[in-house]
């Protein structure tokens, strides 16, 4: 505990649904944390496979201060990052999901930073990309990170919306984020989302607070066959529920009419790998008309901008008021 009170530094949570393959794994990587000054918290959304026995296992840990099991399946993991958060009592939050897990430092690293930060509403690290057994996959690298970049970089929160979640999220895996808690935001819109709801909180929380990039990979992001983001996003799950978080961006940085433009215009020649989306979903003309008034009757013209602007770059972001 930390001092002077009884309550926790961090409170991890794992929301697990049938990873029972994982599942140990997962665990233990939280428990053999170099960092012992955290709660740990179970959750299981009804799993059908052998995940309850697993996770019972573990109950008298004592670092496990919750172990709840769904009776019906909630249908959604964000119902489980809801429940855990109500639950939780550290000053930071951990969302470690149950297929991935963590060095053995990575909390100490994280949690260190946001100490030394107060201003901070979360650190992030980058992921090894690993298969189903836990190997690296060759050739995947979701950081992309610059050769001369220093290893811990700070972002004011415009700067954190602007360049790590704007035109793609690349806070990409809950597990490589700590945060605090009392800057999280409300978990409400996401409960009906399959793909964004992270997007979403992710970007509703850098409006709150700075955020801290520590560029060692530290977490490890595992890809395999039942993942249900693959699932979404193979069936453009992107554009339905992602073009509304992108036009709440859009408004907190203030950009122009020109740059909403570009940025509809990227998503329109996105949109043609996905034939009849947006006949299927009429939200996703809706949402294009409020990020950039116009949009549907000017698709040529807006990918025509948009490609101009990988040219031209006169997209560029307007300074921060």
């Amino acid at each position: 505990m930390t001092a002077n009170t009884m309550y926790p530094k961090v409170s991890v949570i794992i929301p697990n649904y049938n990873h029972a393959p994982y599942l140990r794994q997962r665990i233990d990587s939280v428990l053999q944390q170099t960092m012992g000054d955290f709660e740990l918290i179970l959750l299981d959304d009804c799993s059908g496979d052998d995940s309850r026995s697993i996770i019972d296992s573990y109950r008298n840990h004592p670092k496990v201060s919750h172990v709840v099991f769904n009776t019906e399946n909630s249908g959604s993991t964000f119902v489980q990052w809801k429940h855990g958060l109500e639950l939780a009592q550290g000053e930071y939050v951990w969302i470690a999901e149950s297929d991935d897990f963590a060095d053995n430092d990575f909390l100490a690293t994280l949690v260190t930073q946001l100490d030394a930060n107060p201003s901070a509403a979360m650190a992030f690290c980058g992921s090894h990309i690993v298969d189903k057994d836990g190997a690296d996959i060759p050739g995947a690298d979701w950081d992309k990170w610059p050769g001369h970049a220093t290893e811990t970089t700070t972002y004011t929160p415009y700067e954190l919306v602007a360049k790590k979640l704007l035109r793609n999220c690349l806070i990409y895996n809950a597990s490589m984020v700590v945060f605090r808690r009392n800057m999280a935001p409300e978990i409400k819109a996401q409960l009906s989302m399959r793909l964004c709801g992270d997007w979403l909180f992710w970007s509703e929380m850098a409006r709150r607070g700075k955020g801290i990039e520590v560029r060692r990979k530290l977490n490890y992001f595992r890809q395999h066959q039942a993942k249900v983001s693959a699932t979404a996003f193979k069936a453009g799950l992107t554009y339905v529920e992602g073009l509304s978080v992108v036009t709440g961006m859009a408004d907190f940085l203030n950009l122009s009419a020109i740059q909403r433009k570009i940025i509809a215009g990227r998503l329109f020649k996105r949109l043609r790998k996905f034939p009849g989306l947006m006949t299927q979903h009429p939200q996703i003309s809706r949402n294009l008309e409020m990020l950039s008034p116009g949009s549907t009757s000017n698709k040529r013209k807006l990918i025509a901008i948009y490609e101009l602007d990988k040219i031209f770059h006169f997209s560029h972001l307007p300074a921060q008021q």
